[in-house]
């Protein structure tokens, strides 16, 4: 009798091809075709749950600000950019409140890659609303960048 396997063409430690399915394959590769998809579109198209990765924001300068009817809620005066704004750009004011001071910013948020026809420029502003915790009373209104007061408008110069 010889060496070799007992039935003769059959390698008897050959063990079974063990190995990752073609479909585990395929299915992995459309999760992934998919996942570069939501960030193309999200990056390019400014949609999608990943509209943040193609949106770019910018501080702005505020420069006034002004009560309203509502002692909980200013009027904070924003400086446009040199450019101007789109009309889909997003103008934020963030208000941090203290014992004496609001401390104000502002931002823009806008799309990157979407063309759009610029509006206003140097010199414009763009009044928002800033809901406070609490009402503003005699607190001053600062800039938060620098601390510098800014000025109160009344009704007589009332812009915007």
């Amino acid at each position: 009798m010889g060496n070799g396997p007992l039935i003769p063409g059959l390698r008897e430690f050959d063990g079974p091809r063990r190995g990752v399915p073609r479909v585990i394959w395929v299915a992995l590769g459309l999760v992934v075709v998919a996942g570069l998809g939501l960030v193309f579109i999200g990056v390019f198209a400014g949609a999608g749950p990943m509209k943040s990765l193609g949106t770019v924001t910018d501080d702005l300068q505020t420069v006034a600000f002004r009560p309203t009817t509502d002692e909980a809620v200013v009027q904070v005066a924003v400086a446009l950019p040199p450019e101007g704004l789109c009309s889909r750009d997003l103008v934020a004011v963030d208000a941090v409140e203290g014992s004496g001071t609001v401390s104000v910013s502002a931002s823009v948020t806008s799309l990157r890659n979407a063309p759009c026809d610029k509006q206003g420029g140097t010199g414009d502003e763009v009044w928002v609303d800033v809901l406070l915790d609490q009402p503003l009373g005699q607190r001053l209104v600062v800039r938060s960048e620098d601390g510098q007061e800014l000025p109160r408008q009344t009704a007589a110069n009332l812009g915007g």
